[in-house]
């Protein structure tokens, strides 16, 4: 009979999915920046922000390139019922011209 290990038991994160979208242009890197703001208005001491940095190169594309995806970010420790999160996405471009 084969084990199973689970090393984050007790759970210590909470998976947060974020869904993206946008568009690199010809000829130029996008960089997408996404941030989880974590608040708790009774408990400040848990406000805290995680973020991931993405890199699309098109730098080399003769078409703008579609962005349509999904990314799970963890956040430690895992969140609490008053914890509130706001997902901040944002694009930064290098043109390569």
């Amino acid at each position: 009979m084969a084990a199973t290990l689970d090393f984050d038991t007790p759970q210590s994160a909470t998976a947060r999915p974020v869904d993206v979208t946008g568009t690199v242009a010809t000829n130029s890197i996008g960089y997408l920046i996404i941030t989880l703001n974590v608040t708790n208005a009774s408990t400040p001491t848990r406000n805290r922000s995680f973020y991931k940095v993405i890199a699309y190169d098109n730098s080399a594309g003769d078409t703008a390139l579609a962005v349509n995806t999904s990314y799970t970010l963890a956040i430690v420790p895992k969140l609490l019922g008053s914890d509130t999160v706001t997902v901040v996405p944002a694009w930064s471009y290098v043109s390569e011209d």
